[in-house]
């Protein structure tokens, strides 16, 4: 994780990456704040693993429960869901990593226009907490949010696009 630099400074920072490597990244990232002081994590697509995190901070040789309790969960499994949680404000200073955004705007319920809606009142509220503390945005690179990520990508003040190294290849049986 080295190429990334954990943003102290009030900014919306995103990070676009495949699952493993967004895994590790934010777990570093909450390790790293844990140790200074409280953190807020939004998880949009419930992947959240405290265990593994759990083995972050005994890698660091943290005080794991003085770590634990500077980490707030909260999950958003729609998209209504993940904008009633990011309009309530992160208290003054508090930074926000937001996991998986966009796989809470694939709710089949709403129609597009009313997600694009939502995207807006969401990124709206980013930009406003991004205005305090930092805020960390992390996505996986699918084409069919597209529209989604145009519009995050635009709002953000950095964004990282990491991809795998080893496209994924169909096996045949011989």
């Amino acid at each position: 994780m080295e190429l990334i630099t954990l943003p102290h400074t009030p900014s919306l920072q995103l990070l676009i990456a495949p699952s493993d490597f967004q895994r590790k990244a934010s777990l570093q990232f909450i390790a790293e704040l844990a140790q200074t002081g409280p953190v807020r994590v939004l998880d949009g697509g419930n992947r959240f693993d405290v265990l593994a995190l759990n083995r972050e901070l005994r890698r660091r040789e943290l005080l794991l429960y003085t770590a634990l309790e500077h980490i707030q969960v909260a999950r958003a499994f729609t998209c209504y869901q993940m904008t009633t949680l990011l309009e309530e404000p992160a208290p003054q200073g508090i930074p926000t990593l937001v996991l998986n955004l966009l796989a809470t705007f694939q709710d089949e319920n709403a129609s597009l226009p009313e997600r694009l809606r939502l995207l807006g009142i969401c990124l709206h509220s980013l930009i406003k907490n991004a205005r305090h503390a930092p805020v960390l945005v992390v996505l996986h690179p699918q084409s069919d949010e597209e529209p989604f990520l145009v519009r995050i990508r635009e709002n953000a003040d950095r964004v990282w696009v990491f991809e795998s190294l080893y496209p994924a290849t169909q096996l045949t049986l011989l």
